[in-house]
């Protein structure tokens, strides 16, 4: 209807903005000297609307869980798990391992007194909503760090990995805290390539999660039946490629289909860098970015190789590109470290903004904005990603640096107005465990998919595809839900499809949701998750700073109409009142 046009016309769009600012708030952000450390992973441990943050300190030695809320400081510090000495974490992953709608986190320990044991694989159960049991027991330990999948789909997480004799097995979870491990021979006996960049992205478009696992030959495509995992060919790395980084899964073009990016080098010392994507049509990487010279400088950049020798910085600082929406006009963005082919030492991190382009393969291609102000002014990043720090879907950026060996997380504030609107859909696992007579919730969980359907202004259909969670190893850094900007557009959202990574009847679980507003904040509880039309949805709508705006425009204007219809009704009671004279003075003269 008209007024519903008129009303998120104010709440969403004006105008797109096309330049990035960045403002420097770690002090309203940190409690004092809790700013330090690297940033190992998000995840939701209280249950609450705010994203909580694990770090890690002490080289590593020493885990931490930064507690999000709405007061200054906006994080707390609410657990410190530290390790023996010579103990090294160079892996965090929260799930729930065992079912309980708490959050666990599985790390991969590194020892100094046993260099065979590369990735010792231990789980620190939770006791509460932000608390875990820094003691645990080794379970098994892998070449290569662990890539985190519902195998079985039972909505448990379970654990892939390689055995130190080259075996490849699932660890399946259960709810006695307990790991049934299962023979994976006859998928792929192929060595895991370390570092791995394995996830879950949707191959054939079929709503399911499909498995990429890299090795070091090739990449193994295990397509999901509905019943199992069973492979499905190989795709080979690009040619002449020296490095090849960490996989990012996205849909950069709007289609509806979830895009295989792959950050490269063609030599050793990462001076010639490019940014592949799959063309699975063709069967062949195609070039989405190769020209990484910086015009103000006149100096290339490359990819940031991991020069250290500290088994924490190796394990965390693999090049990869972070995704996000920076100006919410519904294409993501990507976030990025580079170094100067020049000075190594010299590292910067940059935004490569998704833009339009005809003559490219998908129609998009990559800008990269080098002087981002604010982000820019910083120096020695190693680590960054985009992070929603007031819950209002417009992303901000945290980032770890290291100057002279001390470490320090900082965070940066996006402080540009984008008058677009946006949609952020977390997806719970939905589990009931001891008492099902509540509504239960769960965890965020690894591999549902997100689908939206929506109409332009103009007409034109739009569709774009997000799948939550996707990757573990490494630090991916990757936010606990899936966020689309939807550009200029103040008109509802068509259809929204949720998908869940279940196996409970062969088929896909899913549900549509009709009819979503704009700036809106759903929770999907896909409980029982083998009945999508039980499934419950909850949405908040957030007010934006153009809804405020909105409000006093439209209050101001009924203010105003109101004192004219006043002076136009007081202007006509005096006119009747003269009226009224002048007839009792005509009715007085005719009498005489």
């Amino acid at each position: 209807s008209k007024l519903n046009y008129f009303l998120f016309l104010g709440l969403c769009v004006l105008s797109i903005g096309k330049s990035f600012k960045y403002e420097d708030i770690s002090s309203e952000i940190f409690p004092v000297s809790e700013d330090t450390g690297i940033i190992a992973a998000y995840g939701h441990f209280n249950n609450d609307e705010f994203t909580d943050v694990v770090t890690l300190q002490q080289g590593g030695n020493k885990l931490q869980l930064l507690k999000g809320s709405e007061n200054r400081p906006y994080f707390e510090p609410s657990l410190n798990c530290t390790f023996g000495n010579g103990e090294v974490v160079t892996s965090v992953v929260p799930a729930d391992f065992n079912g309980d709608s708490l959050l666990d986190i599985l790390i991969t320990l590194w020892s100094d007194s046993s260099k065979t044991k590369i990735n010792d694989i231990r789980v620190l159960w939770g006791t509460g909503f932000d608390s875990v049991d820094c003691k645990s027991e080794s379970l098994f330990y892998l070449n290569a760090q662990p890539f985190i999948a519902d195998f079985n789909g039972d909505m448990i997480p379970d654990i892939i990995g390689e055995t130190l004799d080259g075996k490849r097995y699932v660890w399946i979870s259960s709810h006695e805290k307990k790991f049934t491990n299962r023979s994976l021979s006859q998928i792929g006996g192929k060595t895991i390539s370390n570092p791995h960049s394995s996830g879950l992205i949707d191959l054939n478009n079929d709503m399911t999660p499909d498995i990429l696992m890299r090795t070091k030959e090739d990449i193994e495509i295990w397509l999901n039946t509905g019943h199992d995992f069973i492979p499905n060919g190989t795709i080979q790395y690009p040619e002449k490629a020296v490095y090849k980084w960490q996989s990012t899964f996205m849909d950069i073009n709007m289609d509806g289909k979830l895009n295989h990016l792959l950050p490269i080098c063609y030599d050793r010392e990462c001076r010639k860098s490019a940014i592949m994507m799959w063309k699975a049509n063709d069967s062949q990487w195609v070039t989405l970015l190769d020209n990484f010279r910086n015009p103000k400088e006149n100096v290339t950049y490359g990819f940031r190789l991991p020069m250290s020798t500290s088994h924490l910085e190796r394990s965390a600082l693999p090049t990869t590109l972070r995704y996000g929406d920076v100006n919410m006009d519904g294409y993501p963005d990507l976030l990025v470290v580079l170094q100067s082919s020049i000075n190594s030492a010299h590292v910067k991190a940059v935004i490569l903004r998704n833009i339009p382009c005809e003559s490219c393969t998908f129609g998009r291609s990559l800008d990269i904005i080098w002087d981002v102000p604010g982000l820019s002014d910083m120096k020695n990043i190693q680590l960054a990603s985009f992070f929603d720090l007031f819950e209002d879907g417009i992303l901000d950026i945290l980032v770890s640096t290291n100057n002279d060996g001390q470490w320090k997380i900082q965070a940066f504030r996006n402080t540009e107005i984008y008058d677009s609107c946006f949609l952020k859909v977390l997806v719970l696992s939905g589990l009931c465990y001891n008492d099902c007579s509540t509504e239960p919730y769960g965890v965020n969980q690894p591999g549902p998919l997100v689908r939206y359907n929506m109409t332009k202004q103009d007409g034109t259909p739009v569709v774009s595809t997000a799948i939550q969670l996707p990757q573990s190893a490494h630090f991916p850094l990757q936010l606990p839900y899936s966020m689309f900007g939807l550009g200029p557009t103040p008109n509802f959202i068509d259809v929204l499809t949720v998908s869940i990574p279940a196996k409970f009847n062969g088929s896909v679980h899913s549900r549509e949701w009709l009819q979503i507003i704009p700036n809106s904040q759903i929770v999907v509880i896909p409980y029982p998750p083998n009945d999508s039309s039980k499934w419950v949805k909850k949405l908040f709508v957030t007010p934006s700073r153009l809804v405020m705006l909105t409000c006093i425009s439209l209050v101001g204007t009924c203010i105003f109409i109101a004192l004219i219809v006043a002076l136009l009704h007081w202007k006509e009671k005096r006119e009747d009142k003269r009226e009224r004279m002048q007839e009792a003075y005509r009715f007085n003269f005719d009498a005489m």
